[in-house]
């Protein structure tokens, strides 16, 4: 019985958590301020540099911020933890509700094996940003094994806020089988499939 490889941290561009079985990257804003990948629109009530609204520091805050946060994607890119960590921590000296910054720092500790600290990050880019799905991504992954009702709450969000985000629809399915409710985990499993016919190639666990 074949399964999805375990859940890695891989480095690119803010991306929706629907592509392969990998967990979103750090952020990073091309200039004019769109998100790189375009899958993942700024939700309401944020800005392009993450900001929210009312937050916003002026044009020239608005550049530093950007500059920093590729300049720490960049770093996450070469694994340099703790220099993408000093980074990201600069963006919130400046503005402590960006939703790139906390979210980004929740990667790093999720890389650097602190998951509490990444939930922690992942809840504050929520705060700023509530339909920030890459957040609500890491964040079900981190709680699937200990609190796995919660983590498919976070999937079934996700999927009304995205639904496309056929990884989502399989790792809630996955979790559904497992806690032995089989109805609705064949359900999502056909509708990540129908989405996604290359993950037809995983199956539904067994209920031990």
């Amino acid at each position: 019985m074949k399964h999805p490889e375990k859940a890695r941290v891989v480095i690119s561009a803010a991306v929706v958590a629907v592509v392969a079985m990998a967990v979103p990257a750090c952020s990073k804003l091309q200039s004019g301020g769109s998100t790189a990948g375009g899958s993942v629109a700024v939700g309401k009530g944020a800005n392009l540099d993450g900001t929210s609204d009312g937050q916003n520091s002026g044009q020239s805050g608005t550049a530093k911020i950007t500059a920093l946060l590729n300049a720490g994607s960049g770093q996450a890119s070469r694994k340099d933890w703790s220099g993408a960590n000093a980074t990201f921590q600069e963006v919130l000296a400046i503005n402590p509700g960006n939703v790139y910054a906390n979210y980004d720092l929740g990667v790093v500790a999720q890389n650097t094996g602190n998951p509490a600290g990444a939930i922690s990050y992942y809840k504050k880019a929520l705060a700023g940003n509530s339909v920030y799905t890459p957040a609500m991504y890491n964040e079900a992954i981190l709680l699937e094994r200990s609190q796995p009702q919660q983590a498919i709450g976070l999937y079934q969000k996700i999927v009304t806020i995205n639904p496309k985000a056929a990884t989502a629809y399989l790792r809630m399915a996955f979790l559904q089988a497992g806690q032995g409710d089989l109805t609705d985990a064949k359900a999502n499993d056909a509708k990540a499939v129908s989405l996604d016919s290359a993950l037809g190639k995983y199956s539904l666990p067994v209920k031990q």
